[in-house]
Parts: structure tokens; sequence; C-alpha cells
């Protein structure tokens, strides 16, 4: 490929300030932060529930390696149906809309999951929620991308990964602390449960915020 791009110019940033400069623009545009809020909860309670994979297939299911391959091959395939679904929608989507829904399956198949005592129904939930998983992710991605100003892509969109990968190593300290408490199909339950109290907050404070947008465009008397 020949092309002809212009020089880039070398900024002096500090990065301290370029991210103190990032939540202030977060701080101001509450559908942005409110997306990377509820990524950083999913990241936090419900995607470390992959953790317990290994130990739903030796332990729950009393199988061995083959049947942990089962259980991620069953994710893989529901998110390359997540991501075929996402790529093949049409302009003009509400992605919020989608964001929700994509999150209540997410949530509600590892629920499933944890109440599962067949095999193959169990795999079938796993597949959902790899499902739910890579179209609530692609959705907020795209959402905060084509949102968010020029200048400030990059600073948003660090805070996006921070509260995705940069949390979810915490999350699974935390679910595999409370497994070895209460039990790998409890502690599986708890961040379905979880998933679904958060997106429900999440809804909650958007029909709150555009409830009130609303009052502001009614003229006063």
């Amino acid at each position: 490929m020949k092309l002809n791009l212009p020089p880039s110019k070398k900024q002096q940033v500090r990065i301290w300030q370029t991210l103190k400069e990032g939540l202030t623009y977060l701080k101001a545009a509450p559908d942005l932060s409110s997306l990377i809020l509820l990524m950083a909860g999913y990241s936090i309670f419900v995607i470390p529930f992959s953790t317990l994979l290994p130990v739903f297939a030796k332990d729950v299911f009393q199988g061995d390696a083959g049947t942990f391959s089962w259980f991620e091959s069953a994710a893989g395939v529901g998110a390359l149906l997540g991501t075929i679904y996402f790529a093949g929608l049409k302009p003009g989507r509400n992605i919020i809309s989608i964001v929700v829904y994509a999150s209540l399956l997410f949530s509600l198949g590892v629920l499933l999951l944890s109440v599962s005592f067949d095999l193959v129904i169990a795999l079938l939930f796993t597949l959902i929620t790899g499902m739910g998983m890579m179209t609530q992710t692609a959705a907020i991605n795209t959402y905060l991308q084509t949102h968010v100003s020029d200048e400030m892509r990059g600073r948003v969109l660090s805070y996006f990964i921070m509260g995705y990968q940069g949390i979810i190593p915490i999350g699974s300290l935390l679910i595999g602390i409370l497994s070895s408490s209460i039990g790998p199909k409890v502690t599986v339950f708890v961040a379905g449960l979880l998933g679904i109290i958060s997106t429900m907050v999440f809804v909650y404070f958007k029909y709150k915020s555009g409830q009130k947008n609303k009052m502001t465009l009614l003229p006063s008397r």
C-alpha cells in the first residue's frame, strides 16, 4: 500500500493530565460513563464466571479435559454468533437497547447455567452466555466510539478498556474466593443475578435521565 500520509506531530502530553481530562469529559457525558460503569460491573461480577468452567466440567458434571473443551467451544460458538449478529445490523439501530437485551441474555445464560443438571443443557446456556457477552461488549464499544468527540476518543476508550479488561482479574479473584466458600453453582447463580440487577439499575437511571431531559424541554409558564 502506497499512502501519502501527512507527517504526524508528536504531542508533549502528560498521561495523568490526559486521564484527568478524560474523567472530566465522562462526568459531563452520563450516556457514555453509564455504559463504562455497566461494563465494569459485568467485568467484576459476571464475566469472571468463566473462571469456574473447569470446575463445572470436572466436579459438577464429573467430566475431564474433553468436557471442559466442550464448554470452551460452546462459549466460542456463542461469541461467533453474537459477532455475526452485530456485524449484520443495519445502520440506525438503537444500540442502547441492544446493550440492554444482550446484557440480560448474558446474565440469564449464566444464571440458568448454574441450575443446569444436564450437560447438553449446560452447554446450550454456555453458548448463550458467549453470544450475550460478545454482543454486549461490541455494542458498548461501538456506541462509545461513535458518540465521543474525536479529540477525546482515546481517553474515553482507555477508561473503557480499564473498566473491561482491567477489572476482570479482580473479578476472577473474587469469584474464586466466593466459590471456595459457598460452592461453584451458587457462586455462578449469584453472578447471573448481580448481572440482571446491574442491567436493571442501568435501565432505571437511563429512564430517569430521559424523563429529566423531557422536563427540561417543556416550555416554562
